[in-house]
């Protein structure tokens, strides 16, 4: 058989040439891998999102939803059609089994959304996105405000930023919020249209006729040839002011400003953003896959800073700064690395002399650089879960290497020359270090097979382990000998000191085994009762579990929401009363900077724009610098939302150390009657207000504004030669406005233009009645003569999943206080609760559910579906992992036995790892759960 050892002796010049290529090209590798805080995960999910302005929820979900659920329900491979109707908007959210990949699913989705041809025709076309972690997560967020400058200047600066932000390398896009379009406005006044005997659509039709440039051919004038174009376009507003709308034989003419008035201006807000208080714009960054998070930040800051001093009266700040915890993990990593290395080189030093001990140490760079030098070939990226796998892998590369060591060591110490020491040593072991290494891999690989979102995100890890450990095991039989021939050949000798100071525990380790074989029932039942009484501390809730636990993060996020109907300006109202309690309260020297997006409000997968709703991002300074806990900055701002009139709700979102797996608690109750979700979801607020450590419940049932309800008389219009159709597009056009054409004026840019009523003849629904429409006979007629007007209640937003209408209950979790004692309530714990375990007098707070409401389901989402099924799939796959090494291990000894003894002590290591949580309060998590895979391999 080939000697490896020989071999790389013999050839040690190649070996040595090799070691350095690897150090090269490895460093250069890591350094330009890119870098982002998460792996990409990519959702499985698909949005299909139809925009249809000025309409309500109950047409959405009835003109759009319903025909879109129909064709997609075809669909194989469905785990759920989710839809959401708001006003003037449809979502769907189409998600596949892991049996369909990304790609496929958008492009079954998108011919299935092409089969649906009857979608109203004012409906703008459905956007079809595919949901990846790079699309909800922005990287950073740029706010740009000023004291003194008009919106209108406010949003050409942010318009110059928004470019330049957009050509920095790596940027795939940006999202703007607090910028409004440039708009104009035709403003008819009712009265003079009365008047002159004209409606908004006679003006509509003479402006979108008038306001055009057609080309018109070619033609051939004294043997030359012209172009020929028609140009009509609107050069100033004045030309619009000047159109004439009808004229007489007689010469006179009614022109567009005698009956409405024209103006250049933005659109009416749909978001307000704001820093510390002052109207700000906030840009939201999104970087490609390729490109690295901290040169991208770096950019992004050397071009605020430059843009700011070339602009004077305005602030450009960098918030929600996604590179500061990639940073903090890459430290983190060589701290890790630092320390193994420092540690290693100790304890070798004193047994195996200090040759040896850099030998070793130096095994975990190299194995390392080994593994980001293979890393770019599986599209792998360095960040937070790559970091953890490293973290996690530093204390295992050198195993290998101390094990060849100490064996070549103790042939030195047989007498064999230094030669014969490292091959002998080398070849003796070579199999049961690669044994060793494959009973590792083993543990880990079956995680490349863990389905969902999981799947995904934990998909790295293995990879990263496998090549770092695989590398640890060829430097260790090639790299290694020829480092011990060329450096340790003149070893001094230390095994007198040595020998001392291992002695005394030889000697103990020595009367350790006596006792425990003297005892051997004592030693085997003691331990296994320790093994129990780990588990029974990790079954009696002493150590909590959660998924992804909660992090402390540099930012708090508090969302508010004001009445139902209240305008952006009253809930900007109620945000600045918020503002102005944090720049007063005892914790405020812990804030630096307060970013208000009022309107708009980020969730897990999509941003949502409602004149109610509102989300103030907190900034705190550095962690290790804060006076105040995260707990006393939220509590203290509970406080004081309590008592803040004209606040409807509130909720903190807290940060997690994962993909976005949903609410801590998250109920979805399923059922025909809206009006009967909603009342079974406030028996279950109830119940959840009545649980310690339960929090910011809420959920998806917003009453929505009051409507006019229009109801056309049939026969009336079927005389008049008149539809729906024309009353539903008066109404909207004079209320909301309707874009009738383009204006470029004298640039190149076009902007909406939009003619609508003046304010004033839509503020009163005997307006709107009194408004005219013109009938196939010529004639104007009011549209009280053609319909009856009702005022009713409505919903602002209406829920689908799999067909069914849905409402969901929602909750944090937190710590209570019970015995004098602080606790920390879990996910578990409320499902527990509410399904299953008695609390207080009652067995199962909705024990009874299917009993007392028929007709309608509930089941757990958020936090605890993911949680089971990542934890259902981890168990198949530790079974799996353990299968696997028993098949090495059986190959390795030739025994079915054998590896049955070795392996016994897999539970054991649970002993150590439940005190361990118990001593130190964490809970157990998904990185406990890998930590003890890893040990399993081990």
């Amino acid at each position: 058989m080939i000697s490896v050892a020989k071999s790389a002796l013999k050839y040690s010049i190649l070996v040595n040439m090799l070691t350095i290529a690897v150090l090269i090209f490895g460093l250069i590798a890591m350094i330009n891998l890119p870098r982002e805080e998460y792996p990409a995960v990519d959702f499985g999910t698909t949005l299909v999102v139809v925009v249809y302005p000025g309409v309500s929820p109950a047409e959405i979900e009835q003109l759009i939803v319903h025909k879109l659920e129909v064709e997609l329900s075809d669909l194989d491979d469905l785990d759920y059609i989710g839809a959401t109707a708001q006003e003037g908007r449809a979502t769907m959210q189409v998600v596949f089994t892991s049996a369909v990949s990304p790609d496929e699913a958008f492009d079954r989705v998108s011919r299935e959304v092409a089969k649906v041809t009857d979608l109203p025709d004012d409906a703008l076309a459905p956007v079809i996105i595919r949901l990846s972690m790079r699309e909800v997560n922005p990287i950073a967020q740029v706010a740009v405000s000023s004291n003194g400058l008009s919106p209108m200047a406010l949003r050409e600066i942010a318009d110059r930023l928004e470019d330049g932000l957009l050509e920095i390398t790596d940027i795939s896009k940006v999202e703007t919020i607090g910028a409004r379009e440039r708009q104009i406005w035709v403003d008819a006044d009712q009265s003079r249209l009365d008047a002159y005997g004209l409606s908004l659509s006679d003006l509509s039709a003479v402006l979108g006729a008038r306001n055009l440039n057609m080309p018109g051919g070619t033609a051939r004038f004294d043997k030359l040839e012209f172009l020929v174009r028609t140009l009509g376009e609107f050069n100033d507003l004045d030309e619009i002011k000047e159109l004439i709308v009808v004229s007489d034989a007689g010469g006179g003419s009614i022109k567009i400003k005698d009956v409405a008035s024209v103006r250049d201006t933005l659109e009416k807000p749909t978001s307000i953003a704001k820093l510390n208080g002052e109207e700000s714009v906030s840009i939201f960054l999104y970087k490609k896959g390729s490109g690295n998070i901290i040169s991208i930040i770096d950019d992004v800051k050397a071009y605020i800073a430059e843009f700011e001093s070339s602009v004077p009266g305005i602030e450009v700040s960098l918030r929600n700064d996604g590179s500061l915890d990639v940073k903090n993990g890459i430290n983190a990593l060589g701290k890790s690395a630092f320390i193994g290395i420092l540690l290693v080189f100790i304890a070798l030093l004193v047994f195996l002399g200090w040759r040896n001990a850099m030998l070793a140490a130096f095994s975990i760079p190299l194995s390392i650089l080994i593994a980001f030098m293979v890393i770019p070939y599986f599209d792998i990226t360095l960040n937070n879960l790559t970091i953890f796998g490293f973290i996690i892998v530093v204390g295992m590369v050198v195993d290998n290497s101390i094990v060849v060591l100490e064996n070549i060591h103790r042939f030195r110490e047989e007498g064999y020359c230094h030669r014969d020491s490292i091959v002998m040593g080398v070849d003796q072991v070579i199999w049961p270090v690669f044994s060793s290494t494959l009973t590792t891999l083993a543990a880990f690989l079956p995680l490349l097979l863990l389905e969902g979102i999981m799947g995904q995100f934990l998909g790295v890890f293995p990879i990263v382990v496998s090549l770092a450990l695989l590398g640890s095991w060829i430097q260790s039989m090639v790299v290694l000998p020829n480092n011990v021939f060329q450096f340790a050949h003149k070893e001094p000798k230390k095994e007198d000191r040595s020998t001392k100071l291992i002695q005394p525990l030889i000697a103990y380790y020595q009367r350790g085994i006596k006792h425990a074989l003297k005892h051997r029932k004592i030693t085997i039942w003691g331990t296994v009762a320790l093994l129990l009484v780990s588990f029974g501390i990790l079954a009696s809730g002493a150590i909590q579990f959660e998924f992804f636990p909660t992090t402390p993060s540099q930012t708090i996020r508090l969302q508010v929401q004001t009445p139902i109907g209240s305008t952006i300006e009253e809930t900007g109202k109620i945000v600045s009363r918020v503002e102005e309690f944090i720049r007063t309260m005892p914790q405020k020297d812990d804030v630096t900077y307060v970013v208000s997006n009022v309107g708009a409000m980020g969730g897990d997968t999509q941003r949502s724009f409602v004149s109610n709703a509102a989300q103030i991002n907190i900034d705190l300074v550095d962690l290790k610098e804060m006076k105040y806990s995260h707990e006393q900055i939220q509590n203290a701002l509970r406080a004081f939302c309590e008592d803040l009139p004209g606040l409807y709700s509130y909720r903190f979102s807290q940060g997690r150390s994962g993909p976005p797996v949903g609410d801590d608690v998250d109920i979805r109750i399923k059922g025909p009657s809206l009006e009967r979700l909603a009342y079974i979801s406030d028996i279950i607020k109830g119940y959840l207000r009545d649980i310690p450590g339960v929090t910011d419940i809420d959920d998806s049932y917003d009453a929505g504004k009051r409507e006019v309800r229009i109801l056309p008389d049939h026969d009336k219009l079927a005389i008049y030669g008149l539809s729906v159709a024309q009353i539903a597009g008066t109404i909207r056009m004079a209320s909301t406005g309707s874009e009738v054409s383009q204006y470029r004026g004298d640039g190149v840019d076009e902007f909406p233009l939009i003619l609508k009523m003046q304010d004033i003849y839509t503020q009163d629904i005997e307006n709107l009645k009194d408004l005219k429409i013109r009938t196939r006979m010529g004639e104007l007629i009011a549209i009280r003569e053609l319909a009856d007007f009702e005022i009713a209640s409505s919903i602002s937003r209406i829920e689908h999943r799999d067909g069914d209408r849905l409402l969901q209950v929602t909750a944090s979790v937190s710590t209570y206080e019970e015995d004098g004692k602080n606790k920390r309530r879990t996910p578990k714990e409320v499902q527990n609760i509410l399904a299953g375990r008695r609390f207080g007098d009652n067995e199962g707070l909705l024990a009874n559910f299917s009993q007392r409401f028929p007709g309608y389901t509930y089941e757990f989402g958020g936090v605890q579906e993911e949680q089971r099924k990542s934890y259902s799939s981890l168990g198949r796959l530790f079974v799996l992992a353990l299968l696997l090494i028993y098949t090495i291990l059986a190959s390795q000894f030739r025994s079915y036995v054998q590896p049955v003894v070795v392996m016994l002590s897999i539970p054991f290591a649970f002993i150590g790892v439940i005190f361990g949580l118990l001593i130190t309060g964490l809970p157990f998590s998904l990185n406990t759960l890998i930590s003890v895979v890893a040990l399993a391999g081990v």
